[in-house]
């Protein structure tokens, strides 16, 4: 199935102001920045889930209000990094602030490789570590994580799959759907969140990897912007290609690309970069300073 009509990425992403990424078919809003609720308006209420990648102002900035207005229809799932002491406030604070709609979101501390299910049936979340500050012990709880979107779905066993439909259908009526099939975990989306280049280990397999971008080349690389004052980590766009090229990765999105650089720029520099490395991937970008509502309905800038 070609991930374009499969999956509806909806996002928003300028660094240091505002970034969340929302994706119906999971139910799941990943980050809150600054604005989220007011872009999406009622359609926070088919929100089930929000899985927080750290505890920044550009990422949390309008956590409060999508609480608040999510927790009006009920129950929801609030997932963030365990080791992030930042959210175990915010939870008791929120609870203190509004807590008639607040009690309604329900706060899950992940470690790196925690499943958290979803409200759509075969679908859930994944966690897993990145590094996005740069003192971050690996050993200690994780500050910052990604998420896989994983589908579960149910196939006909290995050792099955070579006989003919006809001999399947007479085995699945006497052992039922459950004899001749066995649980299979798909890898349909991997967000990174803010931090160093992800592991080609980690994101191998997935089917659309969104990765942030912050610098398009490593001599734009700006310490203040990166806020490494503070110890913060970022990527650069020709680090991502070379990623998504090693793991032999199909679809890519770029977000978090510093709002430093025109639209134009943008383009030119995947082009030229995807080109120069002759990248097989397809290739987004979300353009910072605006909300784009179906993204992966936009052209690729680059299609290899």
């Amino acid at each position: 199935m070609d991930i374009q009509s499969a999956i509806q990425i909806t996002l928003h992403s300028s660094p240091r102001f505002s970034t969340w990424l929302w994706i119906p078919e999971w139910r799941a809003l990943f980050d809150a920045g600054d604005g989220a609720s007011q872009q999406l308006g009622y359609k926070l209420r088919k929100i089930d889930t929000v899985a927080m990648t750290h505890a920044h102002r550009d990422h949390l900035g309008g956590l409060l209000q999508v609480i608040n207005q999510r927790g009006e229809a009920g129950s929801f799932a609030l997932a963030f990094p365990c080791g992030s002491n930042s959210f175990f406030q915010l939870e008791e604070f929120s609870n203190k602030f509004n807590p008639a709609s607040s009690r309604n979101a329900v706060w899950h501390a992940l470690e790196e490789g925690d499943e958290l299910p979803t409200s759509v049936e075969g679908k859930f979340l994944k966690s897993f570590r990145t590094r996005h500050y740069a003192d971050e012990n690996p050993h200690d709880k994780p500050r910052s994580l990604g998420f896989h979107l994983m589908w579960r779905k149910q196939k006909v066993r290995e050792e099955l799959r070579e006989l003919s439909q006809k001999e399947l259908d007479a085995m699945r009526a006497s052992l039922g759907r459950e004899g001749i099939t066995s649980p299979v975990d798909e890898k349909w989306i991997s967000i990174g969140g803010d931090g160093e280049l992800l592991s080609s280990e980690e994101i191998r397999g997935t089917k659309l990897l969104i990765h942030e971008a912050t610098f398009l080349h490593a001599d734009d690389y700006d310490a203040e912007e990166a806020g490494e004052d503070v110890g913060h980590v970022h990527s650069t766009m020709k680090g991502v290609l070379e990623l998504a090229r090693d793991a032999e990765i199909e679809n890519l999105i770029l977000y978090h690309i510093s709002t430093r650089y025109t639209d134009g720029e943008i383009r030119e520099a995947v082009k030229e970069t995807a080109g120069q490395m002759n990248l097989k991937a397809r290739v987004w970008a979300a353009l910072p300073r605006r909300v784009h509502w179906d993204l992966l309905k936009e052209k690729p800038i680059w299609e290899g």
